[in-house]
């Protein structure tokens, strides 16, 4: 038996941020308002959506400046700000840290735990989110989990939940419009590795298939002219596209770029989808032969040729790295992201091809 989880409500299309306040009003009176409030107001966002709720008579508490890459001191320093003022729920409107940080909060209140009481448990309680993405990438308007840092240990983990999984996600494109290049670059090739990931998971299925083909699909072909051509219609389908690979992952969850993916955040501070974008030529040419034939095809058949090399050609159109030192000053060692990637056996686990030690380090020699 499998199980599709999705948000209770999913609203999308140009304009659909109208309908916050609308969907918010479900959940209570009081909100606190988790943003990355530079963006929103180049957007020219912020007002109109602040103006919306008031008109609505919500009482909002604006929580801005959320940290890019969220750790457990700056979560701490929210849960103080947000557990006093006492809401009914969280928006969270912005990138993956942003929405991160919300569902981390919402479980914490809601729990009355700590973050290592939560880690490696099923979180079945939180207060109710509203999430609208930002960027076009991290998916995280669409699923379960929620990533932070441990600074005293340098490593990233899993938080997890049904809980987590937003209320409401609502998808309007244009609010991504105003991401820089890297960033949209970045989230971009991130949304294209949670398809790939989740195609050729061991937890696949014709379900599952059908939203990471659609996606995969999608940002192979519009990336490169939404990110580098400005296509405002290429944007559009970036943007519904990252949403539909975070379905996917959060039905089949990731494989092993991001179980290799994460230590290189935590310990080096490398970006979350550029580490992604590094590895995940060299993750393709390591499970190529235990790829099914069908779907081997079916990415050949879409990229024009061999997958990792197709992909390496993207990551360049892009101008993203395709190799550690060019992200990573001095010495890279090894062996301690190994140790930290087979950590993330959830993820290890659910790689099509089945994964030892030595392979890791190869992969992470391969990429340097």
């Amino acid at each position: 038996m499998a199980l599709l989880e999705l948000p209770q409500r999913i609203i999308y299309g140009l304009d659909s941020i109208n309908q916050l306040p609308v969907e918010a009003v479900a959940f209570g009176k009081k909100f606190s308002f988790f943003c990355g409030e530079s963006s929103l107001k180049r957007s020219g966002f912020f007002n109109k959506i602040l103006d919306s709720l008031d008109k609505y008579g919500l009482e909002i508490q604006v929580i801005s400046g959320i940290t890019p890459e969220p750790d457990i001191p700056s979560v701490d320093d929210l849960l103080n700000r947000v557990k006093n003022y006492n809401p009914d729920g969280i928006i969270a409107i912005g990138g993956g840290s942003v929405i991160d940080s919300a569902k981390i909060v919402s479980a914490l209140i809601a729990t009355n735990k700590n973050i290592f009481e939560l880690r490696g448990k099923e979180i079945e309680e939180a207060l109710p989110i509203i999430a609208v993405p930002t960027t076009a990438g991290t998916g995280s308007e669409a699923t379960r989990f929620a990533v932070v840092t441990d600074p005293e240990i340098r490593d990233k983990f899993l938080l997890f939940g049904k809980a987590l999984l937003p209320k409401v996600a609502i998808v309007d494109p244009e609010l991504t419009f105003t991401m820089s290049v890297i960033i949209a670059s970045a989230t971009g090739i991130d949304a294209l590795c949670h398809a790939i990931e989740s195609f050729l998971s061991r937890s696949s299925t014709p379900y599952t298939d059908i939203w990471a083909k659609e996606a995969i699909e999608i940002l192979w072909n519009n990336l490169v002219p939404a990110i580098i051509g400005n296509s405002s219609p290429s944007k559009e389908k970036v943007s519904y596209a990252a949403f539909w690979a975070g379905v996917a992952i959060n039905n089949t969850k990731t494989t092993l770029v991001h179980a290799m993916s994460r230590p290189l955040g935590g310990i080096y501070n490398v970006i979350h989808g550029i580490a992604n974008g590094i590895l995940l030529p060299a993750y393709l040419r390591y499970n190529a032969p235990f790829i099914p034939h069908e779907k081997m095809n079916y990415l050949k058949y879409l990229m024009g040729g061999y997958p990792p090399e197709k992909v390496e050609e993207l990551l360049e159109k892009l101008n993203l790295p395709t190799r550690l030192s060019q992200v990573i000053r001095g010495e890279i060692d090894i062996q301690i992201l190994v140790n930290k990637a087979k950590e993330a056996q959830m993820n290890i686990s659910n790689n099509i091809r089945q994964v030892k030690e030595e392979d890791i380090y190869y992969l992470y020699e391969e990429v340097l």
